[in-house]
């Protein structure tokens, strides 16, 4: 009996079709709900306090990035900022749009500078000096209080040796101590910050070993 050849073709997983790396992709991204932007965050109203003034033009910058503000759109960057005024600073635009004063402004860098004379820190090498003494760590990490501390140093243009004593006078006892205890010296004020960052993590480590 004459044995019957079997014929050899293409199976099914031939004919399986192959996914491009960019359909994968797609198909990723359908899946996971697509693409999306992070919500911007609000900015806080601003009510004309001089010392808060900076810190609420940085809030606005991130927000203008985030909405897709960075480049032009000043006649939104302008309306936005404006429905954030309250108080002396809302009084002080009401001027404006009540046309009782031609605006000085017709751009969002011009706006700024209308900001920064109105409502600006008028001494602010002084200012910044009276918030570094009166500021202290309390229940704050020492990295917590070091980055606050060295936001309004930049301000304040104290020397090394100045911005030192007032920075350890703003820490918690504890740190003072061991610093009062330690032989080391520090050549500035990112040294010495560093030194306390350390000391705290152990100090931290040694109240957490069983007695």
């Amino acid at each position: 009996m004459a044995a019957t050849a079997e014929q050899e073709g293409p199976t099914s997983l031939d004919t399986t079709p192959i996914l491009s790396p960019e359909q994968m992709r797609q198909i990723i991204i359908s899946l996971s709900g697509g693409t999306r932007k992070p919500k911007a965050k609000e900015p806080e109203v601003y009510r004309g306090e001089r010392h808060k003034l900076r810190g609420w033009l940085a809030q606005l910058i991130v927000y203008h990035r985030t909405v897709g503000w960075q480049n032009d759109h000043d006649e939104e960057k302008v309306l936005y900022a404006t429905s954030l005024l309250r108080d002396d600073a809302g009084t002080w635009i009401t001027l404006y749009a009540k046309e009782q004063i031609t605006p000085a402004f017709d751009n969002w860098a011009k706006f700024k500078a209308e900001l920064h004379r109105e409502f600006g820190v008028i001494d602010a090498k002084g200012e910044a000096r009276i918030r570094l003494k009166n500021m202290k760590q309390g229940k704050r990490s020492v990295t917590e209080y070091w980055n606050k501390f060295r936001l309004v140093a930049s301000e304040a243009e104290l020397d090394d040796s100045t911005g030192g004593e007032v920075l350890l006078g703003g820490m918690i006892a504890e740190l003072q101590n061991a610093w009062g205890a330690s032989s080391e010296e520090y050549q500035d004020l990112e040294t010495l910050a560093q030194w306390t960052i350390r000391k705290e993590t152990k100090l931290a480590t040694v109240r957490h070993i069983p007695q």
